[in-house]
């Protein structure tokens, strides 16, 4: 059932209570209530969006040259980030848990064997089909993404999967009103763990509404879910008997905040024929949308030192009107209008409508006057009008799946190379709690996150591999689009949209917050579920790879509850 904070019980009891519900949270408590337990879901939002329960999560100060706003990044409401999501669906890889000095001294404490057996079940609440994330495992998609180049120490056969995209709040709303095991309660905000006098144990979690209402719940075991970012600034905000926040035995607390190092530095020029590159969106088999990318396999990241990082065939800036392309400047002209809300997320819109958004991979180039576009239009008319009419229809009447993005075709065989990887974790890069309060009493986030020149090396490195590699197998090189490489990667750094590294795992309590099963060490009842667990941030955008630990916590408690 869906309860009003305004309207609950002001005491609340449950065998699970859950903080958040986007995506972590709402598999959490659904997942649970079919099993047979009963489960509080608090969430700060309600069913809709509203300004003023989002600006809770604003931030009390950061750069705003390397951070995007708090605004952007995450939303307060009944599916959470999941309604301003791409829904690009793509799991972390081996390599990433493997040992590696040259990233991290750290280990993760679990292993990929560990979460493989969850893609599929995150895959069906994705609703993104198979799990299935290589071309050469669909039995019908062409190997490589141009002809006559093999998969070796670069692959072309990697996928991503693209979900409908999946507003949990809306696909899962009727089982959330309808379950009786699963009390999802609106506008109440958690604003402190209360843990007992004995430290080892939690006693309660305090929620208040905006209105100042308070509301207290009680159970069996509690699971954080309320974003990467929210879910630290809780256990910040929350003392210990001995003062200290939860979680923060070991001053890691808050530490090693990491995004992705994106952006595009680079064309690439291919020599195969035009029209056999795949440089767009693919169908598999059941009509879920898929794209693939060049990545490194994990012998070379071994051997070179490289963070885990790939690469997509792109589209130029749309704001700048030299790209002469009447689509590209059609889609420009589309995303500036008053209605331009209505076509893509707003961070999303932003960069690719020529604003600096920091972590973006769009919104470096230089605007140009609509005049142009116009003209750019006018001699592209009859192509305009066919893109108009063939993407509108596949992003927008489609029922069900849409198309998830827009490729244009390049009869010269040349695509700006985005890429997108390994943020490296850096003990000074974190967020601590700032004097400044929000409307219901919690310390906003002071947020001070860094980018070394590790960073920047990976990044040029990984360009350096993609280049030789194409030019060895003679289809295509590389030609970089700034005369200083590692000041064009430079220029491209900034993060926010994927919260990682704040909470994160280690076998130890020495080394971290929470333990394997994403329990805060030493408070077995007080589990934490979302990319601020994760020690390492890999080339994969965070959302998808949150589920099978979801999943998999799930099965935990399924088995300590029982």
């Amino acid at each position: 059932m869906i309860v009003d904070g305004a309207t609950v019980d002001a005491a609340l009891a449950a065998d699970v209570a859950v903080v958040g519900a986007g995506p972590a949270g709402i598999v959490t408590a659904l997942e649970l209530g079919r099993a047979g337990f009963d489960v509080v879901l608090l969430e700060s939002g309600g069913e809709s969006f509203s300004p003023g329960i989002q600006a809770l999560g604003d931030a009390a100060g950061y750069d705003a040259t390397l951070h995007a706003p708090m605004s952007m990044t995450t939303r307060r409401q009944v599916g959470g980030a999941s309604e301003i999501w791409g829904g690009r669906c793509v799991p972390y890889d081996p390599v990433d848990f493997d040992p590696r000095s040259w990233i991290t001294g750290h280990r993760w404490p679990v292993a990929y064997a560990d979460l493989e057996p969850y893609f599929q079940r995150a895959c069906d609440w994705c609703v993104c089909g198979r799990a299935v994330f290589d071309a050469m495992e669909t039995g019908f998609l062409p190997p490589s993404i141009v002809p006559g180049l093999p998969n070796g120490e670069v692959r072309t056969s990697t996928l991503e999967r693209w979900s409908l995209p999946t507003r949990f709040g809306r696909v899962y709303r009727a089982p959330l009103r309808e379950s009786p095991r699963v009390r999802l309660v609106t506008g109440v905000t958690c604003t402190r763990i209360v843990v007992g006098a004995g430290g080892s144990d939690v006693e309660c979690l305090s929620g208040r509404t905006l209105e100042g209402r308070t509301v207290e719940v009680r159970a069996r075991r509690y699971v954080i879910a309320c974003g990467g970012l929210e879910g630290t600034r809780l256990l910040l905000a929350s003392p210990m008997p001995d003062g200290r926040a939860v979680g923060n035995h070991s001053d890691h607390l808050g530490r090693w905040y990491m995004g992705h190092v994106e952006g595009v530095v680079a064309n690439v020029r291919l020599t195969t024929p035009p029209r056999q590159t795949l440089y767009g969106y693919e169908r598999d088999v059941d009509g879920v949308y898929v794209r693939r990318r060049l990545s490194l396999s994990p012998e070379l990241q071994h051997r070179e030192g490289l963070p885990n990082m790939i690469a997509w065939l792109a589209h130029p800036d749309l704001a700048d009107a030299e790209h002469r392309s009447g689509v590209l400047s059609f889609a420009y002209l589309a995303l500036s209008s008053p209605l331009g809300h209505l076509m893509a997320p707003d961070a999303l819109r932003a960069a690719m409508t020529g604003e600096a958004v920091p972590g973006a991979p769009y919104g470096r180039g230089v605007r140009s006057p609509r005049g142009e576009h116009v003209r750019n239009i006018a001699r592209d008319a009859v192509a305009t009008a066919r893109f108009a009419a063939s993407f509108g229809a596949r992003r927008f009447l489609a029922r069900g799946r849409r198309v998830p993005g827009f490729a244009v075709y390049s009869a010269r065989n040349v695509y700006p190379l985005h890429y997108h990887g390994e943020h490296v974790p850096h003990h000074a890069s974190r967020v601590t709690l700032a004097d400044e309060r929000d409307a219901v009493g919690m310390p906003r986030l002071r947020i001070d996150i860094r980018f070394t020149d590790a960073d920047v090396d990976g990044a040029v490195r990984a360009h350096e591999a993609w280049d030789a590699f194409l030019r060895r197998h003679e289809v295509g090189r590389l030609e970089y689009a700034v005369d200083d490489v590692a000041d064009g990667v430079r220029g491209w750094l900034g993060g926010g949209f994927h919260q990682t590294g704040t909470t994160r795992m280690s076998e130890r309590s020495e080394d971290g917050v929470l333990d394997r099963d994403l329990a805060v060490h030493g408070l077995p009842t007080l589990h934490v579920v979302s990319s601020s667990a994760f020690p390492t941030s890999s080339q994969a955008n965070s959302t998808f790879m949150i589920l099978p630990f979801a999943l998999r916590l799930v099965d935990h408690l399924k088995r300590a509850l029982a």
